[in-house]
C-alpha cells in the first residue's frame, strides 16, 4: 500500500471507537477514522465486505472481528515532529508549522 495518500471520502458511523468510514471502489481500499483522530487504510477489501461492515449494527466488534489484525493496513495519519502536531496526512507539510511533514511516529517493534 506504499505512496497511497487519497483522500477518501468518508461518512460518520455510529461507535465508540469509531468515527467514520469510507470506500473507494476503485482500488478496493477501506478507509477507517477513529475517535483518536488516527485515519488507517485498508487494501484488498472487496465492495461485499464494505457494505457488510457499513450496514453491522456494532462497527467497532466487526471491525475487530474482520478488519483489524486481519487486512494489510497502513496508517495515513501522524504527527508533526517540531511542533507535535497531531493526525495530519503523513508525508503532508504541517498545517500548523508550516516547516516539516507530518511522520508515523509510532513505536515499530
Amino acid at each position: 500500500m506504499e505512496g497511497i495518500a487519497a483522500h477518501i471520502p468518508m461518512e460518520p458511523v455510529e461507535s465508540s471507537n469509531l468515527s467514520a468510514i469510507g470506500y473507494d471502489p476503485e482500488r478496493s481500499i477501506l478507509a477507517v477514522a477513529f475517535k483518536s483522530g488516527a485515519i488507517f487504510h485498508y487494501a484488498t477489501i472487496d465492495q461485499a465486505l464494505f457494505f457488510e461492515f457499513y450496514n453491522s449494527l456494532s462497527k467497532g466488534s466487526f471491525y475487530a472481528d474482520n478488519i483489524k489484525g486481519k487486512m494489510p493496513g497502513q496508517k495515513m495519519t501522524g504527527e508533526c515532529p517540531k511542533c507535535g502536531a497531531k493526525n495530519g496526512w503523513i508525508g503532508e507539510t504541517c498545517a500548523d508549522c508550516g516547516c516539516e511533514v507530518y511522520m508515523d511516529t509510532r513505536r515499530h517493534e
